[in-house]
């Protein structure tokens, strides 16, 4: 027996199974998931690409202006230079984006051997090259470091001989190395010129007319910097003649301070002086440092470290100078650093008279002497150490050394002066008056 058909339309196929509307909307969130970071993805390779874009038009704009400076650098180097040293800013708008070009022209010390900055030997000697450096910066999607590139411009054969002469610089520091970042001024009549130091502590000034120059460190430009004088501002001549170089050197370097942690240390010093020696210093080698605020200096920061004392005049062996000192410590500073110090002083307790009775009122002074015999220091000026109170008694703290205390009347005149009496440090009793 035939059986029944079924419908085509009725029929129910295998593969309609599970194609419902649930399964659709599952299908369109995976993929909704998966567009979403291919979509981050491309964003950012987009962004990249255009970055890369910027770069390269950055890199363009910044050999285009090295190529127009050396073209100007070999068509006129000297005019080149004093038209352009130092640095300048542009703009410039490509595909609708901004680039600021910033170009430094700047003197380099080239050949120079280091610490030469130079040498004096008729023309046969090493002159700075120019260096021109281009930074192009931009501002995009992402975030880009700027373009930077940089060239090397070699002044032409006679560009410094025609009409000019030129000076070199060299500062250097207490260890030997170059200073940088000092300003050095050369200054001829009504004309000043300022140059700052490279990496090198080298300096030069290019294409000077033919004259003396006043070669000078100000501490208004260089503050805290002291020579190996203790000089913060020193100065030297320098002549120019054409076609030559002038070469000068300075030690010049951050000073060091000193600190002094006892109030009693420092009311000493405010009277009487901080001394700092060192055998490098000249004039004996020490040098008093006068104030009346902590810290004192600066002080040019020898590697050998100083002896310090208080006052003026040290010594018990008749040479109040540095380094017979023995008794005293060496003290290690450091360029720009503070060093704290505690140095030796005497409790003083003078008992002043007059005629017998107590000097209430009177002024004690003490004369720095270099020895028991009353031979004279570097500086022996009366320093007025305190009055006398009602008792006639007067507590002062005073260098350690040798002294003759002098009581000095209401009327400012003299009354009696002692014999040199020693100041050992610790505590000690003085008898002073008639």
């Amino acid at each position: 027996m035939e059986g029944t058909k079924i419908p085509r339309s009725k029929r129910r196929y295998k593969s309609d199974d599970g194609f419902t509307v649930v399964g659709v909307l599952i299908a369109a969130s995976i993929l909704v998931v998966a567009l979403i970071p291919a979509s981050q993805l491309l964003e950012k390779t987009l962004g990249v690409s255009a970055s890369n874009r910027s770069r390269a038009i950055a890199a363009s704009i910044a050999t285009s202006v090295l190529e127009l400076d050396r073209a100007l650098g070999a068509s006129n180097f000297s005019e080149f230079v004093s038209a352009n040293f130092g640095t300048t800013s542009t703009t410039q708008v490509v595909n609708g984006s901004t680039y600021t070009v910033k170009t430094l022209v700047s003197w380099s010390s080239g050949t120079f051997s280091s610490g030469s900055c130079g040498t004096t030997s008729s023309k046969t000697y090493n002159q700075p090259v120019v260096e021109v450096g281009v930074t192009v910066s931009w501002t995009g999607s992402l975030p880009s470091p700027p373009q930077y590139s940089s060239e090397i411009l070699t002044p032409p054969v006679g560009a410094y001989s025609s009409t000019s002469g030129n000076i070199s610089i060299g500062i250097f520091n207490a260890l030997g190395g170059g200073s940088a970042g000092v300003s050095v001024v050369a200054t001829s009549g009504t004309s000043t010129t300022t140059a700052v130091t490279d990496q090198n502590g080298c300096a030069f000034f290019p294409f000077l007319p033919v004259g003396t120059y006043s070669i000078s460190l100000p501490s208004s430009l260089n503050a805290g910097y002291v020579d190996n004088t203790n000089n913060p501002s020193p100065s030297a001549t320098a002549g120019v003649t054409l076609g030559n170089t002038t070469s000068l050197q300075f030690q010049y370097d951050k000073g060091a301070l000193i600190s002094l942690s006892d109030a009693n240390a420092l009311q000493v010093a405010s009277k009487f002086g901080l001394t700092i020696g060192n055998s490098a210093l000249p004039v004996g080698g020490a040098t008093t440092l006068n104030g009346s605020s902590n810290p004192f200096g600066p002080t040019f920061p020898f590697s050998s470290g100083y002896q310090i004392w208080l006052g003026s005049c040290y010594s018990f062996s008749g040479t109040p100078q540095f380094p017979q000192l023995s008794q005293v410590p060496i003290t290690t500073v450091t360029a720009g650093g503070t060093t704290s110090i505690t140095p030796t002083y005497t409790n003083g307790t003078f008992t002043a008279t007059t005629s017998g009775l107590p000097a209430s009122g009177y002024t004690v002074d003490a004369v720095p002497v270099a020895d028991a015999s009353g031979t004279s220091c570097a500086n022996s000026t009366p320093v007025a150490i305190g009055v006398a109170n009602g008792s006639g008694t007067l507590q002062a703290p005073i260098p350690v050394g040798y002294f003759e205390f002098q009581l000095i009347g209401t009327s400012g005149s003299v009354v009696s002066t002692t014999a040199p009496m020693a100041s050992n440090g610790g505590a000690a009793s003085y008898a002073v008056g008639n």
